[in-house]
């Protein structure tokens, strides 16, 4: 299959680099061509350590399947995957002009843009989808496959074939909701967890979540490693489509320069790396996680996904030892 990603940043060149490694063809474009030569290095580099644990046996092999371009002639494409900034304007202005150079399949590489809004800048969009992979691409098993309201059958059974060959778990995400299916719940559990920073500590907070929640890293330090300000525009994005997700210190500290592990402080300081969690104490673990159980019972109940697939998508998109309902039951959240 011939596939053509748009964006050589973190996203775009992992996502070059995963289709390349299960034998596809693979453009990968970008505008700015340092951008090009540090994607090519940072390929090349990901390659021979994949090579040195047994997971790819000739890097050289996998490298020559990718072409490094910055022309946008997707034309002979069989995929077009938009993996920019996350941004309405910006995203549609790309998916605008590569919709108008090829008659295959379009997906977006959005984390949380409505699929349904986006395809209104698409020719035909019917062959439009939404493939949320998560970071970084090349070790995280799980895809999001999200159908949005005018995308075909076969383009939703399209993208969740193309998914399982590359060895990753699609998740398929029936109805294009805010979020989709394990970040929508992941806000809930964020939101729960910002509620109490005016009785505890985040170290307490973080370490209920790590210990009691079984997640590899606590809800406050994530903020703090995905950064405080990419997590405040999500915020104002999703108020502004109706749904809550609200961590109000965020905006204080965005002002302040504070953005996390990316500017060396945030709710932590990072200059000697991630910080070691000990804490005694911290809030009951069915209040952080009640929110976030009603939020996964809605998704469920509404069509958008089975409990079985979103148990998966749980424990492979946010790294938890358990299903949320199989937790939930444990903690005597569920009966």
């Amino acid at each position: 299959m011939k596939v053509f990603v748009v964006g050589a940043g973190v996203m775009g060149s992992g996502i070059g680099q995963v289709f390349a490694m299960a034998g596809n063809q693979v453009t990968l474009y970008d505008v700015r061509e340092d951008a090009l030569r540090k994607a090519r290095e940072g390929i090349a580099w990901s390659l021979n350590k994949l090579r040195e644990k047994g997971v790819v046996k000739d890097p050289e092999e996998t490298l020559g399947r990718i072409s490094f371009s910055n022309s946008l002639e997707c034309g002979g494409s069989d995929l077009v995957i938009e993996a920019v900034f996350e941004d309405l304007k910006v995203k549609g202005e790309v998916l605008r002009e590569v919709s108008a150079k090829t008659k295959g399949v379009i997906a977006t590489n959005t984390s949380s843009l409505p699929i349904t809004e986006l395809s209104t800048f698409v020719k035909r969009p019917e062959r439009f989808l939404g493939m949320h992979f998560f970071n970084p691409p090349v070790l995280m098993k799980l895809v999001e496959v999200i159908r949005g309201e005018k995308t075909s059958d076969e383009t939703f059974q399209f993208g969740l074939r193309v998914v399982s060959s590359l060895g990753k778990y699609p998740l398929p995400v029936r109805k294009d909701v805010f979020g989709f299916v394990v970040n929508r719940v992941l806000f809930r559990l964020f939101t729960a967890g910002c509620s109490l920073l005016a009785l505890y500590t985040p170290e307490q907070i973080d370490y209920v979540a790590m210990n009691r929640l079984g997640m590899p890293m606590g809800l406050i330090m994530l903020l703090d490693y995905t950064g405080l300000d990419v997590n405040y525009n999500i915020a104002k994005e999703a108020s502004r489509r109706g749904f809550e997700f609200q961590c109000p210190p965020l905006e204080e500290r965005v002002k302040q320069g504070k953005l996390g592990a990316k500017s060396g402080e945030g709710f932590y300081n990072w200059s000697r790396g991630r910080p070691d969690i000990r804490a005694e104490g911290g809030p009951d673990p069915s209040i952080l996680l009640e929110p976030a159980v009603k939020e996964a019972l809605w998704l469920v109940r509404e069509g958008v996904v089975e409990e079985e697939e979103l148990e998966r998508g749980v424990e492979l998109g946010l790294g938890m030892k358990k299903g949320i309902f199989k937790l939930a039951r444990e903690l005597g959240v569920l009966s």
